[in-house]
């Protein structure tokens, strides 16, 4: 029988879980007439969220329009023409605008169009994290236009009981804890969770067992692993080491301990590899100066298929 867990369509229904307080605080921004930005690693749900929040907005006229493949400011000009006389405009890939050769200049285009009278709501979603925050935080670009909706983690509970709830409705069972693991492995990223779930739940009769699981762990880290690889052969040397310093778990990043541990030689070269490795979207840094790996899957990758090597 074909699996529940599907993890390559938006989700919808029964399907959809938790961030109730993402979806109510996007339901009243669109009420309200006030504008939405969402930024949030790729995978996440933003897709499936802006759905939800419209689907519960009866009578509004929305037009949709994906800038993942834009080219030039003439591409983009198109695609905002087609979206008039609609009252709600929902654009996605929104980082990738940062590919246009003034593309501050078309930021400030729409930035315009949201301020007239008659100008519908937008919602705007990116899954670049640092390519947003470039937008949004450093330039500051349509300052206090928009209102972020910020992604808290998804509720454990309500995923690992989805889990063992759809097993058994099949006759098949996984455990709380099997769930729980589930859950945790993949680090709370839902896309992670469904695969997982989803390769544990076609290779199960009756009980899931634990090789099972570790199984589909496997599996799923073999399935990217040709991602990740191409992630670590695109990094410089330093780039490398700074990775690591990372994976560690460092804080401080130019302290000078720091740079002598992982031989980065100085605060400047600090400086342009972290800012490197953002721009590629491996890392992202939280205030103050705590860089992390974005991607719990390829930090996974990393711990067992590469700095395991270097122990």
């Amino acid at each position: 029988m074909e699996s529940p867990f599907t993890h390559n369509t938006i989700a919808s229904g029964n399907d959809f879980l938790s961030r109730k307080r993402e979806v109510s605080q996007t339901v009243l921004n669109i009420r309200n007439r006030i504008n939405t930005v969402i930024y949030e690693p790729p995978k996440t749900g933003k897709d499936s969220l802006v759905h939800m929040a419209i689907s519960q907005c009866p009578g509004l006229s929305t037009a949709y329009i994906d800038l993942l493949s834009i080219v030039d400011n003439g591409d983009l000009s198109h695609r905002l023409q087609a979206a008039d006389g609609h009252t709600l405009i929902y654009i996605k890939n929104f980082q990738s605008i940062l590919r246009l050769d003034d593309w501050s200049k078309a930021v400030h285009a729409i930035s315009r169009q949201m301020l007239r009278d008659d100008a519908p709501v937008y919602i705007i979603t990116g899954s670049g994290i640092n390519a947003m925050k470039h937008i949004f935080e450093d330039h500051k670009l349509m300052y206090r236009q928009y209102e972020r909706v910020r992604f808290s983690a998804i509720d454990e509970r309500s995923v690992t009981e989805h889990i063992v709830r759809t097993f058994l409705k099949v006759g098949r069972v996984v455990s709380q804890e099997q769930a729980e693991y589930i859950y945790n492995i993949a680090d709370g990223h839902p896309w992670y969770i469904w695969q997982i779930a989803d390769y544990c739940f076609n290779i199960t009769k009756g009980y899931l067992s634990g090789n099972a699981v570790t199984e589909a762990v496997d599996t799923l880290l073999y399935t990217h692993s040709v991602r990740f690889q191409e992630t670590v052969d695109n990094l410089s040397r330093y780039q490398i080491y700074f990775l690591k310093a990372v994976f560690d778990g460092i804080s401080k990043s130019s302290s000078s301990e720091v740079i002598e541990r992982y031989r980065l030689n100085s605060s400047a070269n600090v400086f342009r590899v972290k800012e490197a490795l953002a721009k590629k979207e491996v890392i992202t840094v939280d205030a103050p100066d705590t860089p992390r790996i974005i991607d719990p899957m390829f930090r996974l990758w990393l711990a067992r298929n590469y700095f395991n090597e270097q122990q």
